[in-house]
């Protein structure tokens, strides 16, 4: 296994919800990230927040990565985009299996006790 680790710093984003009736219902959220330029190749992230995902459904290409994760967690996600900034994007990849192993997504500094008001963003 080589581990590789990757950072960009989130330049936009956008979110698209849909929901498909066959077999039973596909709920879906996608958050889709863009990078600022920073050497790396890769220019978006396709986030998939689907019922069943575990993190474990990924593909990577040299200009994307697509990753399912657990429905649950889209909340969460979509509200640090709505309140941080600035945002870095961390991927961890099996550059054997070309898999990814993991995202992230990491605020800027903030002092501590800032409260619900974010004045920085």
């Amino acid at each position: 296994m080589t581990i590789e680790a990757h950072t960009s710093e989130v330049k936009s984003w956008s979110v698209h919800m849909s929901f498909r009736d066959f077999s039973g219902g596909v709920a879906r959220h996608t958050i889709t990230l863009k990078f600022k330029p920073n050497g790396e190749p890769l220019r978006f992230a396709y986030l998939h927040f689907i019922k069943g995902g575990t993190g474990h459904e990924s593909t990577l290409t040299e200009s994307s990565v697509s990753i399912a994760l657990p429905y649950g967690e889209f909340r969460d996600w979509l509200h640090i985009l709505q309140t941080e900034a600035p945002l870095t994007f961390t991927w961890t990849v099996d550059g054997s299996k070309n898999k990814v192993l993991g995202v992230s997504l990491f605020t800027g500094e903030e002092p501590p006790g800032e409260g619900l008001a974010d004045d920085d963003a």
